[in-house]
């Protein structure tokens, strides 16, 4: 079926294939034009004129170029000649409308006029919407600036991953996640060969042939298509070992105070301040945590975990069998209590919500595919920070339907923080001495987390300590110089060769920062079957490594800034953008690295100053980020229109270096758009007598400026370049030091 679908599109004369769009497109402004927009997704451009020709090349899939079925209208626009009328549609039907520019207000209270629901932006300028074909035909002469209006096509909701059936590559059988638009709860019509595996509303986990999954996607209510991730634990795994481990017992006479990672980000002197956490509430969704038992939880966590949670498969327990939880725990808000705080996590006073994610069944992780219900119930139970350290073991770099997820609830919930490990997945393999890049984990591809990255902690003695080159995988992926002979906690100033860089594949930077992720000291699980990880220091705890570790290092000290905006600076409930933020403007730059300024062909670690795609913004460093006193810092709620700007005035009496960092939680893009960003806000520096200096970046939610300045008097001035979405909230942080 699939090859004869092929070969009926190649016997397809030009002039056939010019009927076939006539008869399908629904398109306005006909004639050619140099400015004309494309429709940007990741299969592919698509100018709208040449619909049919176009998606065909691009996507690969000429099955669908035989089963094209018209959605309500015929035809759109104005020509003399206008094909047969097809029978309408019933119901409401998906479509994108594109401008011709830059979506303008008048545009969305057009489309608010006339009732259309908006569901996603798609790039550039385009809409997809969710109106009545009737409608949609008084939606096509509604307004001189729309340039086209088109059915949503079934072949734009499929993963390119999922590549395409012939008699070349078969017909596999395979697991798909399907997202369906904003709004719909279940499919009309599912396909009788489609077997669900889980159905939680929006997202299904399905089991079907590749070619299955074409009818699944001609239902309006689909949104997405993709691959069923494989997930994992971004921790370096100890079977990398080639001799096994060299841990000895301990008995905390042998501490430094840099075991636990803390002291590398600072936080000794935030306590020293009194900010512990007190008042915060982390969650963590993982392997679970220790015995599952409030009442009998391991010394360091004594009365701070007032509940827990049951999210995996045919589990009855949140109790850790594996012991990775339990160390992502320990290293968010442990108290030492039991190493006389010589074993401290990052912010001692805070509560703990654990989230077990660990199938019994599976022996493994079984993410819900709902995540929305899991971060809920952590938000119910008043977490504001949450911290995960897993992520997808393939599709590196991809906005796929988890990044989708977690910038949605975030973007619904603009208070809640969520952070993410980068993955574990950086190497070398050009072999040029250097991690390469476009490495990150889904959902650590999402826009609105914090992803984060690992630096090197500073131990010598403990967990793993072998040249990388003696790893197990050692000479496969770190085998030259100047890799090979270093260690994985040897250099503070360094990066974890481990750690997943950036960019993302549509060039957003990723991680945003990094904390120490090397021979970590945590808490051990106290359940009989807990591994031992990196080893054990002893009973109670254990050492480990990997962005598992750096990530709940860096959510305790959210959970610092956010107690030091409550109790500092009377922000009673500040924004996750803030918070965000305020650990990217003051993290520590790690450049040049950890092997000098000896050039690229030597293997520099960092090749430019931050932020960069190796370490972000850099290594968070805690005390920095709680003694912002002279500091300008707005937690803007209600946003910005396209075209509207907001002036902040600065008058400096000295010279000083003006640094100014803004970000924003931005409206969840498209997973199948070929760029993840929506809303689009600018930062200007302005003199009064001087030049406007102006940051532009058309792919992150966040804008960034370092800059030495004289004396005089400025204004910070954030404009809205492109707002399709509502009103964008924003966060910014402005230091002259």
């Amino acid at each position: 079926m699939i090859s004869q679908a092929r070969n009926a599109l190649h016997r397809l004369s030009r002039a056939g294939r010019i009927g076939l769009v006539l008869s399908l497109g629904l398109l306005l402004g006909w004639g050619a034009h140099a400015e004309e927009p494309l429709l940007r997704l990741r299969g592919g451009d698509l100018n709208l004129r040449d619909l049919h020709s176009q998606s065909a090349q691009s996507f690969s899939l000429p099955m669908f170029d035989t089963q094209l079925e018209a959605t309500g209208i015929s035809w759109v626009g104005t020509r003399e000649k206008r094909p047969a009328k097809r029978a309408p549609a019933k119901g409401l039907q998906v479509y994108v409308v594109q401008m011709r520019d830059t979506i303008k207000r008048e545009d969305l209270k057009n489309l608010a006029s006339l009732k259309v629901k908006v569901l996603r932006y798609l790039p550039d300028h385009a809409l997809v919407i969710s109106v009545a074909p009737k409608d949609a035909q008084v939606l096509s002469k509604s307004s001189p600036r729309i340039h086209a209006l088109v059915p949503y096509q079934p072949w734009w909701k499929l993963a390119p991953e999922l590549g395409t059936s012939s008699i070349f590559s078969g017909d596999p059988s395979l697991r798909a996640l399907v997202r369906l638009f904003p709004g719909q709860t279940r499919i009309g019509k599912l396909p009788k060969n489609i077997k669900v595996l889980d159905n939680s509303g929006r997202s299904l986990v399905v089991e079907a042939r590749r070619s299955a999954l074409y009818d699944l996607v001609k239902q309006s209510e689909v949104e997405w298509v993709e691959p069923l991730a494989q997930l994992e634990l971004p921790w370096f795994k100890d079977d990398y070992l080639r001799f096994g481990l060299l841990s000895t017992p301990g008995d905390y006479s042998d501490l430094t105070g840099f075991e636990s990672g803390t002291k590398l980000m600072k936080l000794d002197a935030v306590w020293a301040r009194g900010l512990r956490g007190q008042g915060e509430i982390a969650a963590f969704a993982d392997t679970g945590f220790d015995r599952g038992d409030t009442q009998n939880v391991h010394q360091d966590v004594n009365g701070r975990i007032p509940q827990g949670f049951i999210h995996g498969l045919f589990s009855k327990s949140w109790e850790d069998p594996m012991g990775h939880g339990t160390h992502v725990g320990g290293s968010i808000g442990g108290d030492g209590a039991a190493s006389a705080t010589g074993i401290p996590g990052a912010a001692p006073l805070s509560h703990l919500i654990p989230q077990s994610m660990w199938s019994p069944m599976l022996d493994n992780l079984s993410v819900p595919s709902k995540l929305k219900d899991m971060f809920g119930k952590a938000q119910a139970a008043g977490a504001r920070i949450h911290s995960n350290s897993w992520g997808a073991a393939a599709g590196f770099g991809n906005y796929d339907a988890m990044a989708q997820q977690v910038d949605e609830y975030m973007h619904q919930n603009p208070e809640f923080l969520l952070l993410f490990a980068a993955g574990n997945n950086g190497e070398d393999a050009d072999k040029d001495g250097r991690i390469d890049g476009n490495s990150i984990s889904s959902p650590g591809t999402a826009k609105n987390v914090l992803t984060v990255g690992s630096s090197k902690n500073f131990v010598k003695n403990g967990g793993i300590q072998r040249k990388l080159i003696e790893l197990k995988i050692g000479q496969e992926k770190w085998g030259v110089e100047p890799l090979a002979s270093s260690m994985l906690s040897d250099n503070e100033r360094g990066l974890a060769p481990f750690s997943s860089r950036g960019p993302t594949k549509d060039g957003r930077l990723k991680p945003e920062v990094v904390a120490p992720g090397t021979n970590i000291l945590s808490l051990k699980s106290q359940h009989p079957k807990s591994d031992p990880l990196w080893g054990l220091y002893n009973s109670l705890y254990a050492w480990s490594g990997g962005t598992s570790m750096s990530t709940p290092l860096v959510a305790g000290a959210a959970a610092i800034v956010r107690e030091y905006l409550r109790k500092e600076r009377q922000l009673t409930q500040p924004s996750a953008a803030l918070v965000k933020g305020i650990l990217m403007h003051t993290s520590e730059d790690l450049f040049p690295g950890q092997f000098g300024a000896v050039g690229a062909s030597r293997g520099q670690e960092l090749l430019t100053e931050r932020p960069n795609m190796d370490q972000g913004f850099g290594r968070v460093n805690a005390d920095q980020a709680t003694r912002l006193e002279t500091s300008m810092l707005i937690d803007e709620r209600k946003g910005l229109a396209v075209g509207e700007v907001h002036a902040y005035p600065i008058r400096l009496m000295k010279s000083a270096r003006l640094t100014a960092t803004l970000v924003y939680t931005d409206a969840p893009g498209a997973a199948g758009a070929a760029k993840a960003l929506v809303n689009d806000l600018d930062l200007s520096l302005v003199s009064v007598s001087g030049p406007r200096i102006d940051r532009q970046d058309r792919a992150n939610n966040h804008e960034f400026m370092s800059l030495q300045v004289n004396p005089g008097d400025y204004r910070i001035e954030v404009r809205g370049a492109n707002v399709p979405m509502g009103q964008q909230p924003y966060a910014l942080i402005v230091t002259a030091e």
